[in-house]
């Protein structure tokens, strides 16, 4: 097993030992084998940060337990043979789908690439192919539009933090010889607890492991399971159960737009709207005196676009599309919705 950084090859015998250069360490790479260290030595609990797309960053502690059972329930059902045997880290390990990488390397001994998180990924690859990479969206984004064939080099492609628009679900299919996987879960539940199949156009999200999945009274899903130490978990994500183990994401609770009586889920109307924009943009709702809340679209442009709403129904349709030059964005790189809205003063 070998970790693979940008001025250093460590194995796990030199990692134990402490023949390490820490000189020549990135910032992010002394984390990164800070973290091993730990890991190594048998740390039973682990602090990780939430992303803070929803509201204030907090912390949250994770047991080893955990933490191995979701690399093992997610190495078994991506590569059951076993035969995988080297992955890219190429996320920020601060957040639990980095620091999952690095677990499901250690828990499988697998050998780990680390590159410095960035969109713009075919600038820092070579041409190494890997077993498995954990990719953000917007990482996903990039290299379908501009370097297409980069993503050939990898056999397996999670993808987390945020749905991937449905243009580019079609994109990634045509690149057959590349598996994509769509992930659900959360800090608080050790990573991805379910995932849906992009490239063969799943729907629902699979659940993974030992995870029960059940909805409360606002149809929002609650998870227990070994990733929780078997208590049960309350999201805010809207969902339909298929069946006990398959579910349909639908959208935040806390985002829904009650608009005249009718319920918009904004991360459904992005879907609808994400062909038509190749920069990032959300969906919200501001006060209104008549309708209670207005639909209206926020695009990250400093001037207007060409939009074409004749698709969306009148009670989905945005009353008014608002530009700003740049979006509030939190550590982990997600829109933050609350703040972006205040710098616009709406």
């Amino acid at each position: 097993m070998l970790f693979k950084f940008e001025r250093q090859k460590l194995t796990i015998g030199e990692l134990k030992s402490g023949k390490i250069n820490q000189n020549i360490l990135s910032d992010l790479e002394s984390r990164v084998v800070k973290f091993i260290i730990s890991w190594l030595a048998g740390q039973k609990e682990f602090a990780m940060p939430t992303s803070g797309s929803t509201g204030t960053p907090k912390e949250t502690h994770l047991s080893r337990e955990a933490l191995q059972y979701s690399a093992r329930q997610s190495m078994e059902y991506i590569d059951p043979t076993g035969s995988y045997q080297t992955t890219l880290l190429c996320i920020n390990p601060d957040y639990i789908g980095g620091l999952m990488v690095v677990i499901r390397a250690l828990t499988h001994d697998l050998d780990v690439s680390m590159v410095a998180p960035t969109s713009r990924l075919a600038d820092v690859l070579g041409k190494e192919c890997y077993d498995l990479v954990s990719m953000v969206p917007m990482q996903v984004q990039y290299l379908l539009d501009h370097h297409p064939d980069t993503l050939l080099q990898f056999k397996t492609i999670l993808i987390g933090g945020a749905p991937l628009p449905h243009e580019y679900i079609v994109k990634l299919k045509s690149l057959k010889v590349v598996r994509c996987f769509q992930t659900y879960g959360m800090t608080e539940t050790a990573s991805h607890i379910a995932l849906k199949n992009l490239t063969d156009g799943d729907d629902s999200f699979e659940v993974l492991g030992d995870a029960e999945i059940q909805q409360d009274n606002r149809g929002c899903l609650k998870v227990k399971g070994s990733v929780t130490d078997h208590q049960w978990i309350q999201t805010n994500d809207v969902v339909e159960l298929t069946d006990p183990r398959h579910f349909r994401w639908l959208g935040r609770a806390d985002f829904a737009i009650n608009s005249g009586g009718v319920k918009v889920h904004p991360e459904i109307l992005e879907a609808s709207l994400s062909s038509q924009l190749k920069m990032p943009f959300f969906v919200a709702g501001l006060p209104d005196a008549s309708l209670g809340q207005k639909v209206v679209m926020i695009v990250e442009s400093p001037e207007p676009v060409t939009l074409d709403f004749s698709h969306i129904s009148q009670y989905s349709r945005p009353k008014e599309v608002y530009y700003s030059p740049g979006f509030s964005y939190t550590p982990s790189g997600k829109v933050n919705r609350t703040e972006t809205l205040k710098k616009l003063n709406l």
